[in-house]
């Protein structure tokens, strides 16, 4: 499969994901050491809900997304700034400069990526001794909590993380919180998973009526404060081969 198109025709409804806790976005600044003025690359940027805020906090982001409809809306939501850089490319072969960056970032994107060759393409550019920082959205209600739990989803992703850094791996924090829905952004977020129908498939509306029953039933009041929780991963790759 090739993971560069599968969210073809899902931009129009990934714009109503949850977005990154400021507590996390705050974090990895002053962790990763990203003052105002900083060069970061946020890898798999979609419609640029993690590149936002690192442009309103000073830097300048390159922001790199492989599909042609997520590319799009990128430009579209992030036409106002000065300080980013758009790049239609892959997490593999970026196309930024090397030895340019003073952070790399993902947003629930990691899981698409050949490690392997993501891993190099961070050596080539980030300069020397820096970090990247791999983040991932999760629901966070106790079901959701319990089949996590259930399917050792979260030890996995921190072994994949310990793999991907190897001695660089540094800490994996946890950032819970909560965000309102209404109907439609609460059908759209739905919409915009790899596995929800398309707009032309015969079962699109069938989805987005059980959707709206769903919300409508558990909603009532046509407002939903849904729980979320953050998980971050925290490392640096080892840069020491970069001027050899």
């Amino acid at each position: 499969m090739d993971n560069t198109t599968v969210f073809t025709g899902k931009a129009q409804f990934y714009n109503s994901r949850p977005a990154y806790p400021q507590e996390c976005i705050d974090y990895i600044i002053k962790m990763m050491e990203i003052p105002s003025g900083s060069i970061v690359a946020d890898i798999g940027a979609g419609t640029g809900i993690l590149t936002k805020p690192f442009l309103d906090a000073g830097c300048t982001v390159y922001a790199v997304e492989p599909n042609d409809d997520m590319f799009a809306e990128l430009k579209k939501n992030l036409s106002r700034y000065q300080d980013v850089r758009l790049l239609q490319a892959t997490a593999e072969k970026t196309d930024i400069p090397a030895l340019s960056c003073d952070a790399v970032v993902v947003g629930t994107a990691f899981h698409w990526f050949d490690k392997d060759q993501f891993r190099a393409e961070c050596q080539r550019i980030l300069k020397s001794d820096k970090c990247v920082a791999i983040l991932r959205i999760a629901n966070n209600t106790e079901g959701d909590k319990q089949l996590d739990q259930d399917r050792h989803i979260t030890e996995e992703e921190l072994n994949g993380a310990k793999e991907f850094f190897e001695e660089g791996f540094q800490e994996h924090l946890n950032f819970e919180y909560t965000e309102r829905f209404d109907e439609e952004r609460y059908i759209n977020d739905l919409l915009s998973s790899a596995t929800a129908p398309l707009p032309n498939d015969v079962t699109f509306e069938k989805y987005v009526s059980r959707c709206r029953e769903i919300f409508r039933k558990y909603f009532p009041s046509g407002t939903a404060e849904l729980p979320f929780a953050v998980n971050c991963y925290i490392g640096r790759v080892d840069t020491s081969l970069q001027n050899m």
